[in-house]
């Protein structure tokens, strides 16, 4: 900004409100308000005010005396016999006003060079509010201008706005270069100068999948089909549940399209984002079992008091009930709001922790084995060829040993999530291949069976 006296200072408001693309008004306002903070602060009056002169195009400082009989306090105040020179009828209280000469003004105007850019800030976070507050939970498209060492993307909207997408808000594997646009999910907007961004924008969160939805599926868009909720793991899964008010029109077919078109848009969109539409039921127990699919479901029951569904599979549909790392289950309990808990039936199959005993009994067992045929082998030879293949066979068993307890601990680290009773499971059992009955993918090729990562 160029020096700030009272001949250039309309000429410099003007440059200053184009290049912010800010109201010439709401500068001006600022301005002068800005140097009569100033002036209170550089100049001993109590009663300074400022004014914008729109004949002379100038901003004009007065400071203002009271009327007084006999005068303490030069600065602010007058006598009644001075003021009577020009005003007859000027009266003891009374106020008069004089205009602060130049060599004054530009004086004050220099100092406020920094309250002038705080109200220029200020101004700027007040009109990125008044136009964004009204979108708040839509989809904006901004322009990347950079890639920063921490990992937040900077961009921009409307040619003017800036905003950080933070990488917690990023979706995984994602990369972005100079120039390239970006669909956001918009979630809130701030007036706070602390924080880096104004805009909070976001591509994990679920309610851009349901803006995408929205934009890309007519019957949707028109109202004729209803999202109810979305569940994601962004990059890898989501579900989203949808019904029909038109009972002529298939909520889930909408949603896919001809040969999986609509839906796939969208996968694209999310970076490969799998996706399972899943129809929604006014009955919880028919919502839970569709949002659970592929697995077959045989027993259901729902605790209304705990929020939860307790869920009953045969063997060789827990892994498809689960999920990969537990990932079915969780945005299962997600979209439908209770909190579900798998279990396989006791009279089909033997517990986890058998089968996990087992396991290691049998890797104990062989563990056993080798060394055996290790100590025959030296008892027979005594040779040191013999007792180095002996040291070689033992650090094999070692690995063996060490690849079984890693077994262990990784399925422990499983079972830490809360949203599966005995999840466990997620680290023993291989999911078989099926169709899926109650929900879709998006690509129409696949199934909704969850594949490990």
């Amino acid at each position: 900004m160029r020096s700030l006296l009272r001949d250039n200072l309309l000429e410099v408001i003007t440059e200053v409100s184009k290049e912010k693309a800010l109201d010439r008004d709401i500068m001006i306002r600022l301005v002068v308000e800005s140097i009569v903070q100033a002036a209170k602060r550089k100049l001993p009056y109590e009663s300074i005010e400022g004014s914008f002169n729109k004949r002379t195009g100038q901003i004009e400082l007065f400071q203002y005396k009271e009327v007084v009989d006999i005068v303490d306090d030069a600065d602010n105040e007058v006598s009644l016999d001075e003021v009577q020179e020009i005003d007859p009828e000027a009266q003891i209280g009374d106020e008069v006003e004089y205009l602060i000469d130049e060599r004054e003004f530009n004086r004050i105007a220099r100092s406020a060079r920094s309250i002038i850019f705080g109200s220029i800030r200020e101004a700027e976070r007040e009109m990125i509010v008044s136009t964004f507050e009204k979108r708040v939970g839509e989809v904006l498209t901004g322009t990347v201008l950079r890639s920063e060492s921490n990992g937040r993307i900077a961009l921009r909207f409307l040619d003017k706005t800036d905003a950080y997408l933070f990488r917690r808000e990023q979706i995984p594997g994602e990369n972005f270069s100079y120039g390239d646009h970006i669909r956001v999910y918009l979630m809130d907007v701030n007036n706070n100068p602390q924080k880096p961004s104004q805009l909070s924008i976001s591509r994990t969160h679920p309610g851009l999948l349901i803006k995408l939805f929205e934009m890309e599926v007519p019957e949707i868009y028109d109202g004729i089909v209803k999202i109810v909720s979305a569940a994601r793991e962004p990059g890898k899964r989501a579900k989203i549940s949808v019904y029909s008010k038109d009972p002529d029109v298939d909520p889930v077919g909408s949603c896919v399209g001809i040969r999986g078109s609509r839906v796939q848009n969208i996968v694209n969109e999310l970076y490969g984002e799998k996706i399972d539409i899943v129809r929604w039921n006014e009955d919880v127990a028919v919502y839970a079992t569709n949002a659970l699919a592929p697995a077959v479901i045989d027993e259901l029951a729902i605790d209304e008091e705990t929020g939860e569904i307790d869920v009953i599979v045969k063997q060789d549909q827990l892994s498809l009930a689960i999920g990969s790392k537990g990932q079915n289950v969780r945005l299962a309990s997600r979209l439908v709001g209770y909190k579900i808990n798998i279990s396989v039936d006791e009279e089909e199959a033997p517990s986890i922790e058998e089968q996990l005993t087992r396991e290691l009994e049998r890797g104990k067992e062989e563990r056993e084995l080798l060394y055996t045929g290790i100590t025959s082998g030296l008892h027979a030879a005594g040779t040191p060829a013999a007792e180095a293949a002996a040291r070689r066979n033992e650090d094999v068993a070692t690995t063996e040993s060490e690849d079984l307890l890693g077994e262990e601990i990784e399925t422990e680290a499983v079972s830490a999530d809360p949203t599966i009773e005995d999840p466990k499971a997620a680290a023993v059992f291989t999911e078989p291949t099926e169709p899926d009955t109650s929900a879709q993918t998006a690509d129409p090729s696949e199934t909704t069976e969850e594949k490990p990562s």
